[in-house]
């Protein structure tokens, strides 16, 4: 009865809500719906009659341009005497000169309205004739060898527009009747009000983009500043666009209008916001909203008022959780089978795990003292035996043995060196050059006369920070690997050098080298391949390469890809090692210069 009881209540307070909320929702959804779908139709129309009304304007435009350009192109006496003026006396190329500017004066005032600017190229001489409102005939060298008259040089080529620096103009190539050579071209920059016009026309929403795109693709002047998405790139090469019709298309952000004008020499594009006409129905949704909002609350109130009796017994079993220590684990007892039953087993089985983790928590924290307290120990008899070596020194020293004293003490620095904590496990530079000192002191001593190491380091890269154990490693690799099997005298070298932004280090040792083979099993290694099985019976310039992989991981760890350990070696030859690394020094020397 219990159980019945509570699911009952619990199902009349969803029946509730969602007899409150559900039909507001769907009336609203409904009207939103309408009045959107009754905008867009309304949007759609008008901006294609506003696209048509434009082309045609531009289609105007176009031909009235085509006809300047066929009343200059017929000029052929003038031009073919302009062409040859360079022989001509100066007399006959003067009047030849006044009576071609007395032509484009006449045609630029013509269609002065429509253009700012008219150019008569002539291609025989590189001359070209420019008259405009500020002057009646200027004559100035032109290189269209680039820019927008290049295309000329191509192919004849009719009515073309172009950008030319902020404005918009039209091009058209003369050539020859028969063999279409290149005679000249005539250009004209087209008035900022003629497309200020056609913007008009077409910007019936404040949000809208507008592009005005050439037979070539390129954006021209008189185009929205807001560049083309990729998202409108992508619809637009998908579109096929009619000289006859309007295309249009639907993104998921804009609805697409596209309109050719003339015979394919413009392309104007329109693109509107979805969201435009989703702010035409915002009325009809917050008023629908606000509506389903009161029900909700109203419905809300009712629920709450119908399950207060449900809820007393969450409350006090929140109480339980709240008070509960974490040291008692205080369980709740189960009264009943039904929801709220289940919920006091939760919190029993919660209280459990609790419990558990804790347990499990502290016998973790146990292991890790008794992990640092091993290596505490093991961190004494490094220490012991540091301070016993300077005893033997000082003993040496007082026997009269000063090479015992000196071996003793530069073992000692190598073990103090290799004990010492650091916060970053970085070093500078000229520590571990003198931590490889030490060492190399030790082997010149194993090896009198017969080992010669030479180590040269730019001064200024003293103070590089470099991980810790980085070149002494790769030093001893070139003994143990290189020279110790080598008969004859042995030769290493070590150049630390700062290119750019990184520290190079190399270590090059005059040894047994290796074989190709081996040579690309261990670069496999530092490049992280797994490893090919291979034990040449005899091969003596097998190496282990721990070293050199100790020293690419942890650089690749700190550093990223680009740096770590390169090998080079030739059988016979030797081995170079190449470190490389970026410069990073310690904040001491940076605050000081």
């Amino acid at each position: 009865m219990p159980l019945k009881g509570i699911s009952i209540r619990f199902r009349l307070m969803l029946l509730m809500i969602c007899l409150t909320t559900l039909p507001v929702i769907t009336v609203t959804w409904q009207a939103t719906n309408n009045t959107r779908d009754s905008v867009e139709k309304e949007m759609l129309d008008a901006n294609e009659s506003r696209m048509m009304w434009a082309s045609q304007y531009l289609t105007e435009l176009i031909q009235q341009v085509d006809t300047l350009f066929y009343s200059l192109h017929i000029q052929t006496e003038l031009i073919e005497g302009l062409s040859a003026a360079d022989e001509l006396e100066a007399g006959e190329r003067y009047q030849l000169q006044n009576g071609l500017f007395g032509t484009l004066n006449t045609a630029f005032y013509s269609f002065s309205r429509k253009i700012d600017e008219l150019t008569l190229y002539l291609h025989a001489t590189g001359r070209a004739y420019t008259v405009h409102f500020a002057t009646s005939g200027m004559v100035h060298s032109l290189d269209i060898g680039q820019g927008p008259w290049s295309r000329m040089l191509t192919e004849p080529v009719g009515i073309y527009f172009k950008s030319s620096g902020d404005s918009l103009s039209a091009y058209h190539s003369m050539n020859e009747f028969l063999g279409q050579a290149l005679v000249g071209g005539i250009a004209v920059r087209i008035n900022d009000r003629v497309w200020e016009q056609a913007s008009t026309i077409l910007q019936s929403e404040p949000e809208s983009l507008i592009y005005l795109i050439n037979d070539e693709g390129e954006l021209l002047p008189g185009s929205s500043m807001t560049a083309l998405t990729e998202e409108l790139k992508e619809s637009l090469l998908a579109m096929e666009i009619e000289p006859a019709s309007v295309s249009f298309t639907r993104t998921a952000n804009y609805y697409l209008f596209a309109k050719r004008v003339g015979n394919g020499q413009l392309d104007v594009i329109k693109a509107i916001p979805v969201a435009t006409v989703n702010q035409s129905a915002q009325k009809t949704m917050t008023a629908g909203l606000w509506t389903g909002a009161l029900f909700t609350a109203v419905s809300i109130l009712l629920s709450i008022i119908v399950s207060l009796r449900i809820s007393r017994p969450i409350v006090s079993l929140a109480k339980t959780m709240r008070k509960s220590h974490i040291h008692d684990f205080e369980m709740k007892s189960v009264q009943s089978k039904d929801e709220i039953g289940l919920l006091e087993a939760g919190y029993n089985f919660m209280m459990g795990r609790i419990k558990a983790l804790i347990e499990n928590e502290y016998q973790h924290e146990i292991e890790v003292k008794n992990a640092q307290l091993i290596a505490l120990q093991a961190q004494i008899n490094p220490h012991f035996l540091n301070n016993t070596l300077h005893m033997i020194g000082g003993m040496a020293l007082a026997k009269g043995a000063p090479e015992i004293y000196r071996i003793t003490h530069v073992i000692g620095d190598l073990l103090r060196y290799s004990i010492r904590s650091d916060d970053d496990q970085t070093v500078n530079l000229s520590e571990e050059l003198a931590h490889t000192a030490n060492y190399l002191f030790i082997q010149e001593q194993r090896f009198i006369g017969r080992c010669t190491v030479e180590l040269a380091a730019q001064e200024e890269a003293g103070d590089v920070r470099i991980p810790k154990f980085t070149l002494q490693p790769i030093v001893e690799n070139g003994f143990e690997h290189g020279l110790q099997r080598k008969e004859g005298k042995w030769r290493l070298d070590v150049r630390i050098r700062i290119i750019g932004e990184r520290l190079m280090i190399i270590v090059k040792d005059e040894g047994l080298g290796m074989s190709p083979t081996k040579l690309a099993e261990l670069r496999a290694e530092l490049d992280g391949r797994e490893r090919e099985p291979y034990s040449p019976a005899g091969d003596p310039a097998e190496r282990k390469g721990i070293g050199l992989q100790n020293v690419h991981a942890r650089l690749q760890l700190r550093y990223g890809k680009p740096y770590g350990v390169r090998l080079f070696s030739h059988s016979g030859q030797g081995t170079m090692v190449v470190l490389t690394m970026p410069v990073t020094r310690s904040s001491r020397m940076r605050n000081n210069p």
